[in-house]
Parts: C-alpha cells; structure tokens; sequence
C-alpha cells in the first residue's frame, strides 16, 4: 500500500523534472545573450513579441500552483460554481483590451505608474502606488512559492527545501539574465507541461471513475454541476451577482492596469496585436480550467462513496489532488514527474512575472530618477536592472522559508495581498474618468481604500468568518477497507498553526452589524476598496479646490480618458496649456520630470519609436 510522504520518484520523473528546470534556464540564457543589452529589451521585450507567447504567458501569470491544487479541490467539495468566475473573466478580458488598454498602450510605458505622475502632476502618488505593488507581488510570490513546496513535501515526500531552492534559484537566473522574453517563452513552455499534468489527472481520475457517463452521472447526482446561484447576497462567498460584480470588476481593470499586463502587452508592436494577445488568453485560459474543473469533478466521482477527508486520510480538501496522485498515479512511470513538473510551471510562471514586474517598478520608479543611474550606460542600466531581480529573488525565496515558522499569521497577509488590488484600481479610475479629482485627493483616497480594506480582510481572518458548508460526501463505500492502514492522518505532516481569537473577539457575530461588513465575501474586496478609494478621493479633492484656489489645476486631455473628454472638457487643459510641449514618441505631453527621467533610455530607440508608432497615433 503505497503511503503519503515516501517518495516515489523513478528515473523517468527525475529526468521531466530536471528536464523542466533545464529548459527554463536554457530559454533565460539564450534570451539573455540573444538580445540587445537595454532596459527596453529587459523589462519590455524589444517591443516586438508574437501574439501566441505573449496570449499564454497573459494566461498563466495569474494562474498559480496553488490554482492546480485549489481549484479542483474547490469542485470536489462546492460544486462547480467558482468555475462562473473564469465565465465572468472571459467577458471582461476583451471589454478591456477595447477599453483601457489601448489608452495607456500609446503612452508606451514600462511601469504603469508613470501615467500616475503626469495625470496627477505628483511623483508622491507614483511612489505610493509602486510601494503597494511590491508589497503585493513580493507577499504574493512568498506564498506562491511555499505553499506548494510543503504540499510536495508531505505528499510526494519531496523536501520542502529543495523545492524552494530549485524554483526560487531557476526563475531568478533566467528572469534577471533573459528579461521579459525569457518570461513569455518559459510562460508558454510551462503552460504546455501544466496542460500535460493537467491532462494526465484527468485521463486516470475519469477511467478510474468508470468513464465520463459515470463521473458526469455521479457528479450530477451528488450536486457537484451547481453553476448558478442567484441569490443576491455579498456577505456570501460564492453566488451569481458576487462573481459578476466582483471578478468582473477585477477582469475589466487588471489586464489594463496591473503592471505584470501593463508589460506583456507594452511589449507587442502594435496596439492591434496587443489586443489580439489579450483577447487569445481567454479561450487558452478556458480551456485550462476547464481541464481543473474535469479534474476536480473525476477526482470526486473517484471518492464519491470513500471521502478521504472524513476518513481522515486527508487534514485539508485543499490536499485531495496531490493525495489522488499518490495513490493512482505513483506506480505509472513518469507520472510523478509529470505532475510535479505541472506544480513547478505554476510556481516558476508566476515568480519569474512577479520578479521582472519588480524590476520594472523599481528601476523605472525610484533608481532612474537619480541622476547616478541615469548617466550609465544602457548596458550598466540592464545590469542594475537584473540585479534588482536577483535581490528580490532572494527575498521572496527568504519570505518562503519564513512561512513555516509564521504559521497563520502568513494565511492572514495572503488573505490582505488581493485587498491592495482595490486601491490601486480606484486611483486609476479617478485619473481616467473623474478629472477635477487631484493629486491630494488621490492620495488620501488610496491610502483610505488600501487601509480600510487591509483591516476588514485581516479582521476577518482573524475573527474566523465560518466558511460554507461543503455538499454531501459519502464513506459507504469504505465498509471493506481498514481506514487505519489504508489512511494517513497529516496533523504530524503539515503544520497548521492557528490563531486563536482572543476571549473577547470569541463572543463577536458576525451575522449583526458592525461585525458584519467583516463576511464580506473576498470577490468583492476590489470592489470596496475601488469604491472607498474613490469616494474619498472625490470628497477630499473638492474640499481643495474649494479652500484653496490655486490648487484648481485642471489636467491635460491627454490623461483623461477620450469617453469623458467632451462631459469634462471644463475640467481639461488644452495640449498648448500642458506643463510642456515636449512630447514623448506617441505624441503625448510629458513633464518636466518625466522628460527628465526618461531622456537616459528614450534617445538610443527613438528611431524603432518611429518605426513602431506609425500609423497608430489617434
């Protein structure tokens, strides 16, 4: 009887798995030694990516291990409604590649926030806005990081060191060394070997489950195909209109305004092809959960009637799929590898974007401002660049090893990581469509909407919010089998550090106000930390302009969305009236500071400007 924590892999999988890391590498250092030595060519690819890599890697970004392991854990014990969100995220890719992502596209940005500054005519609120991102995107990569490995290593018995270690060192080296193009190629790489792993669940859990008709008749019978559930409610955690609103809020702005997209799609030559890269992740994307969602449903017509989890042999439903592997698919050569192979992608495709973004950010926003920097060389400033990469690297493979010892406190800063995306959504809306909003304003609106929200996501955590009720599981069928010798109980595995609510915190409900607010379901914390972010934004800005008259500058139309240029035109300054009449490549007005921080790394391409932007300019 095979047991959870031995290790079984063969030669077969050593060589896939190994083969995974190797491929990765190569991909960064041909990019790396291929490529031109400039920044341009680091943190955008040159500017001239293809639309398929560029469409996978949009794709996978956001798709992590932890996805591979959720999301059919998910179905196996809630039905198949989370898959509703990819549904509503499909409807809003292409809505955003139509109606944000051009706009900032022509601007040919590298890190997002620089709009932020020439919309606002504040650096404060680009250094603010870059300071929540890379407080994002390193959380967020510790985690991603960790949580796999320590599932690999109770499960596979893989040690959770070395796992850490290979993914955290491999996508260091070829994200710094390769830059933005060594990311998309190894994005599409490790999207074909997670449809591989995916696949190969698949195929074993729907023979084991005795064929689609059966899987598919089980999975119906036991209420598993629950797609839709009006009830309007957004203290509940999943239903119909918390998706619509929540991720279809999410899915309009992110692909528009989130750094790791601002990249891939500033990388395209065209805005047409940028577009086209965008609207192409959706059916790759589709396709991918789909297989997660097959997973989970063949995994639980599997266990239909021997539920691991009331048995004991699993402490978590977030472990059933490593715990299936184990047990039907150990003894297939090369399968093991396979689907570890599959868990590494996910971690390496999400590190190496969140890593190249960080560079981004960071060179872009603060280094090239100082005019150290900016007098080197091109090739010093790609240099500088990938050193950036390597230190936060070190810092999130750092952050990994610290998780184990930080136990929920760390769940609870996963938890808080999807908040931030709220507040930076808001200040982004107030600069497209709200133009007597400020830079005050917008300050204090996005700290407002960011702490608000940090504080209902981790009050939450902590208050334990009850989580739903999983549907029917079943041990029927387990009457033949000795539990104790067939099972394993993981409370020695995996650590599960809780945190205990104070005595005090104990008596709190949250069925009545104001504990309430804090059930709020997590598909709408963008949403609430958008609204509050805006709201007060609006409110402290006209409280400004009412006080003090001189700080009634109006923006320039070039940095207001053209849906509200002509109900706002009042508001807007003239082109003739910009701060400058200096222009960037695009023909849009820059700053003195923007010209200023640019100039080190706009002369070397003028030329490739040209070339890229005829015929593109409104």
């Amino acid at each position: 009887m095979l047991e959870l924590g031995e290790n079984y892999f063969g030669v077969t999988d050593y060589v896939l798995l190994i083969g995974t890391l190797l491929i990765s590498l190569f991909i960064g250092l041909y990019y790396g030694f291929k490529g031109k030595q400039t920044n341009e060519e680091l943190l955008v690819g040159g500017r001239n990516m293809s639309i398929l890599p560029v469409a996978a890697s949009v794709m996978v970004t956001f798709v992590s291990a932890i996805t591979i392991l959720g999301f059919p854990s998910e179905v196996y014990a809630h039905g198949s409604q989370i898959f509703i969100l990819h549904l509503v995220s499909a409807c809003g890719f292409p809505i955003s590649a139509y109606l944000i992502m051009p706009f900032f596209y022509r601007m040919r940005l590298t890190s997002i926030n620089e709009y932020l500054e020439h919309r606002f005519n504040s650096v404060w609120i680009r250094w603010l806005a870059s300071a929540i991102l890379i407080l994002q995107q390193v959380t967020l990569s510790g985690v991603v990081l960790y949580a796999p490995s320590i599932a690999l290593d109770a499960f596979l018995g893989f040690p959770m060191w070395m796992s850490v270690l290979a993914i955290g060192i491999c996508a260091t080296i070829y994200t710094s060394i390769g830059g933005l193009k060594a990311v998309v190629w190894t994005d599409a790489f490790q999207f074909l070997m997670m449809l591989g792993g995916m696949t190969a669940i698949v195929w074993k859990g729907i023979s084991a489950a005795g064929g689609f008709v059966n899987a598919f008749r089980l999975a119906n019978q036991r209420g598993r195909f629950n797609f839709f559930d009006f009830t309007f409610d957004p203290f509940s955690r999943h239903n119909f209109w918390n998706f619509l609103i929540g991720t279809g809020f999410h899915a309009i702005m992110q692909p528009g305004t989130h750094q790791l997209q601002v990249q891939r799609y500033s990388s395209m030559p065209t805005c047409s092809k940028a577009k086209q890269a965008i609207i192409a992740s959706v059916p790759l994307k589709l396709l991918f959960m789909s297989l997660c969602l097959l997973t989970g449903i063949s995994i639980f017509a599997f266990y239909a009637d021997c539920d691991p989890l009331t048995t004991g042999g699993i402490k978590k439903i977030d472990q059933i799929v490593p715990y299936f592997v184990v047990h039907e698919l150990a003894d297939i050569p090369g399968m093991m590898g396979i689907f570890t192979s599959c868990i590494f992608s996910g971690v390496l495709s999400t590190l190496s974007s969140s890593l190249n973004s960080l560079s981004a950010v960071t060179w872009e926003d603060f280094l090239v401002r100082t005019k150290y920097f900016r007098a080197m060389s091109p090739k010093a400033q790609t240099n500088v660049s990938r050193m950036i990469g390597v230190v936060f690297g070190m810092i999130c493979m750092g952050l990994a090893f610290c998780a184990q010892n930080l136990g929920a406190i760390y769940s609870a800063t996963f938890a808080v990581v999807g908040a931030t995306s709220g507040a930076l959504y808001g200040v982004f809306i107030m600069g497209l469509f709200i133009p007597f909003v400020n830079g005050i304003g917008a300050i204090v609106g996005m700290l407002s909407g960011f702490i608000v929200m940090m504080i209902i996501s981790v009050a939450a955590f902590i208050l334990k919010k009850s989580a739903k009720a999983s549907l029917s599981l079943s041990i029927e069928g387990c009457a033949a089998l000795n539990a104790s010798s067939v099972f394993m109980n993981l409370t020695t595995t995996i650590p599960t550090t809780t945190m205990a609510p104070a005595p005090l915190l104990s008596s709190i409900s949250l069925d009545e106000w104001p504990w309430k607010i804090f059930s709020l379901s997590y598909l709408l914390y963008p949403v609430g930390a958008t609204l509050i972010t805006v709201s007060i934004g609006i409110i402290v800005s006209l409280l400004i302009a009412v006080c003090d008259k001189d700080s009634r500058r109006r923006p320039n139309k070039a940095y207001v969305h053209p849906l509200v240029r002509n109900i706002f035109s009042c508001c807007l300054q003239k082109e003739s009236q910009s701060w400058t009449n200096s222009r960037n490549g695009n023909g849009i007005p820059m700053s003195p500071i923007a010209i200023d921080t640019t100039a080190a790394y706009i002369q070397p391409k003028r030329e490739s400007q040209g070339r890229i932007n005829k015929g593109y300019i409104r």
